[in-house]
């Protein structure tokens, strides 16, 4: 019976110490496969990288504002200075002109014959001024500029040449007081057609050679009056529309609002008109005189302004 009471007792003691060790296996594993859901691994050397990431971003916020702030309020950038030689312009010029013009008598059918007058030549060197108006286009291609313009001017160019007393063949002066040879010529026109061509100094700064077509209306006048000893006169005029050349250059400057500021120098050759044989007033056959004018060519200096549509 003893040893049946402790074989009893060991059993029951087997059945415990197993009991125990399950428990204690079980308690083990839920602690290393489960944690609460509050509890975090943390990393010293990743909390102080964010640590610093969160101090940067503090102090570079305010920066940030005022660089938005300083672009937002910024002042607009100034107007391109840039300026554009394209499109249509009219304008208005005034300026001086001024040509070689030599006028002659010839007294017919001979000096020998006709006695009372030397045959003589007289420089009248016409000048004056001029002021008109000017019309053209511009085709600006890079520092190049091609266009073409027209022109009008009236003009004062005027040149006169008187001699008194007359002389006469022989080298004397014609007898009495008051008389007089007296020659003048005028333009009173030019107008001139020609192209263009420019280049651009910077974008304001305009150069350019021309050359064209020119006209121009020219007259002169004459008379020989042999009064008041003598009784005959030996008056003429003429007026023609002449055409010929023109050729020169200027410069213009861009201003501002499309208003431009220029000079320019143009030599124009027309020719010479033709002479004129005066009859004798009263008549007085066969005496008369024969007038020719010898012009050069004629140059104009003016200055001017355009505005550029």
């Amino acid at each position: 019976m003893t040893s049946l009471s402790l074989s009893r007792w060991v059993t029951l003691g087997a059945l415990l110490l197993t009991m125990c060790c399950a428990t204690s296996r079980s308690a083990s594993g839920q602690s290393q496969t489960s944690q609460p859901a509050d509890q975090k691994i943390t990393d010293p050397a990743a909390d102080q990288k964010l640590l610093m990431a969160k101090a940067n971003a503090v102090s570079f916020a305010p920066v940030a504002a005022a660089t938005n702030s300083a672009t937002t309020n910024a002042a607009p950038p100034p107007p391109s200075s840039g300026f554009n030689w394209t499109g249509f312009y009219v304008g208005l010029n005034i300026g001086h002109g001024a040509n070689d013009t030599k006028g002659s008598e010839n007294p017919l059918p001979t000096a020998a014959i006709f006695v009372n007058l030397l045959p003589q030549t007289f420089s009248l060197d016409p000048s004056g001024a001029v002021g008109g108006a000017q019309v053209g286009y511009n085709w600006q291609r890079g520092h190049f500029v091609f266009g073409v313009e027209g022109d009008i001017d009236a003009a004062g160019i005027d040149g006169i040449a008187v001699q008194s007393p007359i002389i006469q063949n022989n080298n004397t002066p014609f007898p009495g007081a008051g008389n007089n040879i007296r020659l003048h010529y005028r333009t009173d026109a030019v107008s001139t057609v020609r192209p263009r061509l420019g280049f651009v100094l910077g974008s304001r700064f305009l150069i350019y050679g021309t050359g064209g077509l020119a006209v121009a209306h020219n007259g002169f006048s004459a008379n020989t009056d042999f009064h008041p000893v003598g009784t005959e006169q030996y008056p003429a005029n003429l007026s023609k529309i002449q055409k010929g050349w023109a050729a020169g250059g200027g410069v213009e400057v861009a201003v501002a609002w499309g208003w431009t500021l220029r000079a320019d120098y143009i030599r124009f050759d027309v020719g010479s008109l033709p002479s004129v044989t005066a009859n004798p007033v009263p008549p007085l056959p066969p005496f008369q005189v024969n007038y020719t004018f010898n012009t050069d060519s004629a140059n104009l200096v003016r200055f001017g302004v355009n505005y550029k549509f």
